[in-house]
């Protein structure tokens, strides 16, 4: 009872949002503030008092047009509750005394205590909150640190406040933050007895993503996302509760920043002293600094990372602190069959990936909770247009759209996802996001076709009139992680890409930070099989980084004019409907799929989809709903709260 009723009030926070969102529609309102409006904190016991100041301060500066709508949207929600009210207060003795009992058995009954042991994919590149660039740092970060703002909802966007207040957005130009939830840093140096998180924390995170340099002052290419901060034209500090940031005109990407991956806050005590040593020291767990709830206190690059519960937290959830674990451990497992083990054995509290491996555990475990879960993070080949390598492979378009062509989609889910899975066109826009080419189209599309006879012929042909001879060979790299979890995936493509086009291909194992190095070096000779960027369905802000000549996101040196324009104006368009019909413009031009262009537009990934996570979990474990639907390195901090039954009787109540 106390699950649905809490999902219950949820529901009506989001019933809420969308009135708002129609009244903003009836006035005007530009879409930088529809993202924004009716969102509060749901991990907050303070959330409508939060709300009602964002809505108070929003109103501040605003055109009349937007106040309006805002205060028929706040007639709608009243409404909503006088409606619900009369429903209570014409219901029967005995429906009353039903509601009273729901409502005492929806108080909360999370315990605190255990230690949650998960496993990770084990790739590190460092303790850096804005230039690590792998899953595992990102998974950790997502537990021991914050963003301003963070994602609620993947499908929506839907955000909601973090460090501070959603901000108030008077126009399509200014974004003014308010750290008035009560954030503070850790108890530990260099931040010793737990300061506040103030705006000129916020600046100084902001302001060196901006600068992207390394400690001597030079220029940086692993600010990852320096591109979309660099679209600030003024960061400002009134005071320590307030930030005002600035765009270079209207901005529809602008808000991603606040919550998306490379958007982590730490200490301004941090950046002054440990700069240098982020990229010296990738494994000292000492180098951290933040806010969020749980703090780093061991970490091995052989074994796991472990974390301890924040006990100054300052969210909590229902009257209760969070988080409610005592401790978290990453495990870094890469051998699938210790991974199986080792959660039989209940040295993992939660087991995803190999469905086979799934579906036996759980015909021994039947109590065992099950879930499946798109995973956000697409597989792909990834070429290199660096022209000034003289010995790239990929400049005449018609070779890599030929690799394109021939990757059979459906053997590669079968084979890595156990055919749990679907085709996806483009990293940030995955199948099951809203701005995706239906399905039932994109399966007519060349390289996309179940029969792979035509996409062959046609492969063949482009090989020929590229001058290719056969048995031509094409290196490539693999990470030497991706085929430790999944074996003979790489042979797999190789004998795919041999047999269809007629050449041979060499296959070199690379560690991650081996592969970011000739990224930046330019000298990439093109990788299979990778995991590529995840998004929220909206592709705005990772396309103005990524397919933009010379943006800091794009390594592969994309350059087409008219893309580049494209999602130039995708950033200063503030209609999303706009925005979605730009994007599968974009799309069909790097699919090769637009008369007016041809292949010259072809991207710079053919991407093969995106798998269906399957996985397990131990029945006295309590994973929020959220987080079975929400499974991305942009996520909303689920972890904190989650509860372990201790009093279970499958409790490993010894497990340190």
């Amino acid at each position: 009872m106390e699950r649905r009723n809490y999902w219950q009030r949820m529901r009506r926070s989001r019933m809420s949002r969308r009135a708002l969102l129609r009244a903003s529609g009836r006035a005007g309102v530009g879409a930088a503030g529809l993202a924004l409006v009716g969102c509060g904190d749901d991990d907050d016991d303070t959330q409508q008092q939060a709300a009602a100041q964002v809505q108070q301060q929003q109103q501040q500066g605003q055109p009349a047009a937007q106040q309006q709508a805002q205060q028929e949207a706040m007639q709608d929600q009243q409404a909503q509750q006088q409606a619900e009210q009369q429903v209570q207060q014409e219901a029967t003795p005995a429906e009353q005394e039903e509601q009273q009992q729901q409502v005492v058995q929806a108080a909360p009954a999370r315990q605190y205590g255990g230690n949650y042991t998960l496993n990770i994919v084990p790739n590190w590149d460092g303790f850096d909150p804005h230039r690590a660039n792998l899953a595992t740092p990102f998974q950790v970060f997502n537990d021991a640190l914050m963003r301003l703002n963070q994602i609620y909802n993947n499908q929506g966007p839907v955000y909601t406040a973090s460090i501070a207040s959603l901000p108030e957005v008077p126009d399509d130009e200014t974004y003014i933050f308010r750290f008035d939830q009560g954030a503070k840093f850790w108890d530990r140096y260099p931040t010793e007895g737990g300061r506040a998180f103030t705006a000129e924390d916020a600046a100084a995170n902001i302001q060196r993503q901006i600068d992207s340099v390394d400690a001597s002052g030079q220029p940086d290419a692993r600010f990852w996302r320096a591109a979309l901060y660099q679209d600030t034209a003024s960061v400002d500090v009134p005071d320590e509760a307030t930030l005002i940031c600035k765009t270079n005109g209207p901005n529809a990407t602008y808000l991603e920043t606040t919550h998306m991956g490379y958007s982590f806050m730490t200490s301004i005590e941090a950046l002054e002293l440990w700069d240098q040593q982020w990229i010296d020291e990738q494994t000292n767990v000492d180098l951290m600094s933040g806010v969020g709830p749980f703090i780093p206190t061991e970490f091995s690059p052989e074994s796991h990372i472990h974390m301890v519960r924040n006990p100054d937290f300052w969210q909590s959830l229902d009257g209760q602190q969070l988080p409610f674990l005592d401790s978290m451990t990453w495990r870094f497992l890469g051998d699938p069959t210790a991974q199986e083990t080792a959660y039989r054995t209940g040295a993992l509290d939660d087991f995803s990936g190999n469905a086979v491996a799934i579906e036996g555990v759980e015909a021994d475990f039947p109590d065992h909770i099950r879930y499946d879960r798109g995973v956000v993070l697409p597989l792909a080949m990834r070429f290199n247009y660096n022209t000034e390598w003289d010995e790239n492979p990929w400049l005449d378009r018609r070779v890599p759209y030929a690799f394109h062509l021939v990757m059979d989609r459906d053997t590669i889910i079968d084979a890595v996802y156990l055919g749990k899975g679907k085709p996806s066109t483009q990293q940030h826009i995955n199948w099951y996001h809203g701005w995706s080419i239906p399905q039932e189209e994109m399966r007519t599309l060349p390289g996309y076709r179940p029969t792979k006879d035509e996409d062959i012929a046609m492969a063949r042909q482009l090989m020929d009139a590229a001058g290719v001879e056969p048995g031509t060979n094409y290196p490539m790299i693999v990470a030497d992680i991706f085929e430790g979890l999944y074996p003979g995936s790489s042979e797999l493509y190789q004998s795919m890409y041999e047999n269809a086009l007629d050449i041979s291909v060499s296959v070199e194992l690379v560690p991650y930070d081996g592969i970011t190095q000739r990224l930046v070096e330019g000298r990439y000779p093109g990788q299979f099989p990778i995991w590529v960027g995840a998004g929220t369905g909206d592709p705005t802000g990772e396309w103005n980084s990524r397919l933009v000549f010379g943006a800091s996101g794009n390594l592969t040196h994309y350059n087409f004019k008219p893309v580049e324009d494209i999602v130039k104006t995708m950033k200063v368009t503030l209609d999303a409907e706009a925005r979605r019909e730009m994007a599968l413009e974009v799309t069909y031009i790097l699919l090769g799929e637009d008369e007016r262009y041809g292949l010259d537009g072809f991207g710079d990934f053919s991407i093969m989809g995106n798998g269906i996570d399957t996985g397990i979990y131990w029945p006295y474990v309590n994973v929020p709903e959220r987080s079975l639907n929400v499974w991305e390195r942009e996520g909303w901090h689920w972890r904190k709260e989650v509860w372990m039954d201790t009093t279970h009787p499958d409790f490993p109540g010894d497990r340190a």
